[in-house]
């Protein structure tokens, strides 16, 4: 079977053509035209890495078979900016080239209260939405498909483990010990992805592990967990060097050895079952580290349905497959991914790699939503800028928990009242 991802190229050549004004029609005109010419049965979809993945194939052609629909995907840019110019392009401008859309929360938040997206009660009835957790559900406030959920995980490599002569990293203290044993010859104990887009899951998830308050800067826990993570640099434990990394770089300096932890999401997985590396011998998820809570990011992209698509009924049809018990097993499966519907994950039969290093997280780490403005791009580059600063000694700490305060008293008015 023929492949049916369009190049990246095409991709820009489409987007180009839509802003020099020589995209394809819009509005009812442009579905009276597909609708003559049999095009009806067809869907384009903007999809994720995932479809640049060597299986995903297989996962094209189930969907096909289950729904009878012709799909074609054009592949997102893999780098953050990129990928979110191009979903809003899409949505603002009206380009009904695209019928769905992979979109994470960030991307999500920026639309949601627009009229850039369909509404989907008529595929998120009360029965589907039940078997979804409630908060994945309330993040596209019905109007996207969750497709997986990931969690923000504890990485170890193994080899590290063993050189420290540890049985269990979780504690602070036996955190402070395998940073401090292993963080030589070139070799840092913690890695992070603290480029300015991508540094406030760290800074989220270190104040909820040292059980702060993210909306409170005043509050001793939430200090605690941001002074540690300068001293984590401070003490050459983790590199500076890194906020210029994305989770890219980051994936590849563990896998090299120069970075023996990491705080990641599980949706990676595929990465390091693909070069042959995960597992309890290699890298592997560990238990959540616990430095005061065990408390962690459980996130999720979903499919949303553009709401210039002139083939909704189409799409429909997709998302009803892609929301069923059938394409939630068959998506975490390809992909080795953790499916969002829990009925998928309590299946005894159900299993993909890293399932049961995943299953403690589910049943004994307190999941939590990602907090995020609707202007989340703004707030997330904020955030990103002042961390950079202070790690990198341009402003003092005291400044940095005054510009702190002042950002999410703009960004969460109501929440810091």
């Amino acid at each position: 079977m023929r492949r049916k991802v369009i190049s990246t190229f095409l991709c820009v050549s489409m987007l180009a053509g839509l802003l020099s004004g020589c995209g394809a029609p819009s509005g009812d005109g442009a579905k009276k035209d597909t609708e003559k010419s049999g095009e009806d049965n067809k869907i384009t979809m903007f999809l994720d890495d995932a479809a640049t993945q060597s299986n995903f194939q297989d996962y094209l052609d189930a969907a096909e078979e289950a729904t009878g629909l012709e799909i074609e995907v054009v592949p997102m840019p893999t780098n953050t900016a990129d990928r979110t110019a191009k979903f809003m392009t899409i949505l603002s401008s009206g380009d009904d080239t695209i019928d769905i859309i992979s979109a994470d929360q960030e991307m999500i938040l920026s639309v949601v209260n627009t009229d850039y997206l369909e509404p989907l009660d008529d595929v998120l009835t009360d029965n589907v939405k039940s078997a979804y957790p409630e908060s994945f559900i309330e993040m596209s406030d019905g109007k996207g498909v969750p497709m997986f959920m990931e969690i923000f995980c504890f990485w170890l490599n193994s080899k590290y483990v063993k050189e420290a002569g540890m049985d269990s990293v979780q504690t602070k203290e036996e955190f402070v010990k395998y940073l401090e044993t292993v963080s030589k010859d070139g070799v840092y104990g913690y890695g992070g992805g603290w480029e300015q887009t991508y540094v406030w899951n760290d800074i989220g998830e270190f104040i909820n592990l040292f059980g702060g308050n993210l909306y409170d800067w005043s509050d001793e826990k939430t200090q605690e967990a941001v002074k540690f993570l300068k001293e984590m640099v401070d003490n050459g434990w983790t590199s500076k060097s890194q906020i210029a990394d994305q989770y890219t770089e980051l994936n590849q300096k563990i896998m090299d050895g120069t970075v023996a932890s990491m705080l990641n999401y599980s949706s990676f997985m595929p990465t390091y079952e693909s070069a042959g590396r995960y597992g309890t011998d290699d890298i592997y998820i560990a238990p959540m580290l616990n430095l005061g809570e065990e408390t962690t990011y459980a996130n999720g992209w979903q499919y949303v349905l553009n709401a210039a698509s002139p083939h909704k009924e189409a799409a429909k049809k997709f998302l009803n497959w892609a929301a069923s018990l059938e394409g939630q097993k068959v998506y975490a499966e390809t992909f080795s991914r953790i499916p969002a519907r829990t009925d998928v994950i309590d299946d005894p039969e159900f299993s993909v790699p890293g399932i049961e290093e995943l299953k403690p997280y589910l049943e004994e780490t307190n999941l939590v939503v990602r907090p995020l403005p609707s202007n989340s791009s703004e707030y997330i580059n904020e955030v990103g800028a002042q961390f950079q600063k202070y790690v990198s000694d341009e402003i003092t700490f005291e400044e940095y928990i005054e510009a702190m305060d002042k950002c999410m008293k703009n960004y969460f008015p109501d929440e810091t009242k």
